[in-house]
């Protein structure tokens, strides 16, 4: 079974699933959740740490190396199940994922703060904030920081750049309500 088709078949059925991602440089990361939504591109995943679920995740198809669902996972998808978390797996918003470009202004639309990041190791980054503006090739982000303290200028991103993005999660849905600007 090809890459593609594990996403649609674990989307179709609410599986629980392990996606390991090859993110360059022999860097790989782990997402686990369920999968909402998908495009030719991209994958958009509710995700979910310890019976928690944490906002969502969207990332590259290209840079899955692996999909799990095994014993481990049906196991943790059937308590999901009995303590009635399964029925909460929906998607409340709206994203197109034809493109980068498309998912961020859909995301930019429901006015949520977002998270950008290339998790490889030699190029690392991380910005966090209000999506300011969106083009063709980048965004620009306000980014803020630990303290909750806006950057002066937003930060302009090239897409060829990122590796994932996370969004409507606990951390930066409540950090936006305490950000404040530096005196």
């Amino acid at each position: 079974m090809t890459i593609f088709e594990k996403i649609e078949k674990h989307q179709a059925e609410k599986d629980y699933v392990k996606i390991k991602r090859d993110v360059g440089n022999k860097s790989y990361v782990l997402s686990h959740g369920y999968i909402l939504d998908h495009s030719f591109d991209f994958v958009l995943l509710k995700v979910n740490d310890d019976f928690l679920f944490n906002g969502f995740t969207i990332f590259p198809i290209s840079s899955i190396t692996k999909i799990r669902h095994n014993d481990y996972d049906q196991f943790f998808d059937s308590i999901m199940e009995q303590e009635g978390q399964k029925k909460l797996i929906e998607m409340p918003y709206q994203i197109n994922l034809e493109s980068w470009e498309t998912i961020f202004n859909s995301i930019k639309s429901t006015n949520l703060n977002c998270s950008v990041e290339n998790e490889n190791n030699k190029r690392f980054f991380f910005k966090i904030g209000e999506i300011v503006k969106v083009k063709k090739r980048s965004l620009k982000i306000l980014n803020f920081d630990p303290a909750g303290y806006l950057d002066d200028e937003p930060t302009k991103i090239k897409y060829k750049e990122i590796s994932a993005i996370d969004f409507d999660d606990n951390y930066a849905n409540t950090m936006a309500k305490y950000l404040r600007t530096k005196l």
